[in-house]
């Protein structure tokens, strides 16, 4: 699963366009994602072109589990425990299976 705040994310609404980005950008910044619809986004359901409005409760539990992990990496060199890294790892895991299997 991709970093949601590490990924840049360009929304195009025209589709040639879009596709020419994706083109030239694969190589100059493979991270970069070129979004034309909501579900071309790596961070659905909980992306926030989708808007909170959108979001259904397994969007907002996976939202939840995305701040959390995000807090835990940043706040890793002030706490160095091992059980917080490898709960932060747990529930990495689990944000992938959950992107796996989108409602």
């Amino acid at each position: 699963m991709n970093d949601s705040s590490q990924t840049n994310r360009i929304i195009c609404n025209d589709l040639e366009l879009a596709d020419q980005l994706r083109q030239l950008l694969v190589h100059i910044a493979p991270d970069c994602e070129v979004l034309s619809a909501p579900g071309d986004c790596s961070a659905v359901p909980f992306c926030r072109w989708l808007g909170e409005a959108q979001l259904t409760s397994a969007g907002l539990v996976q939202a939840a589990l995305l701040d959390a992990t995000e807090v835990l990496e940043q706040t890793r060199h002030a706490f160095k425990s091992r059980e917080l890294g490898l709960l932060r790892r747990r529930l990495v895991a689990l944000l992938d299976k959950l992107s796996d299997n989108p409602e």
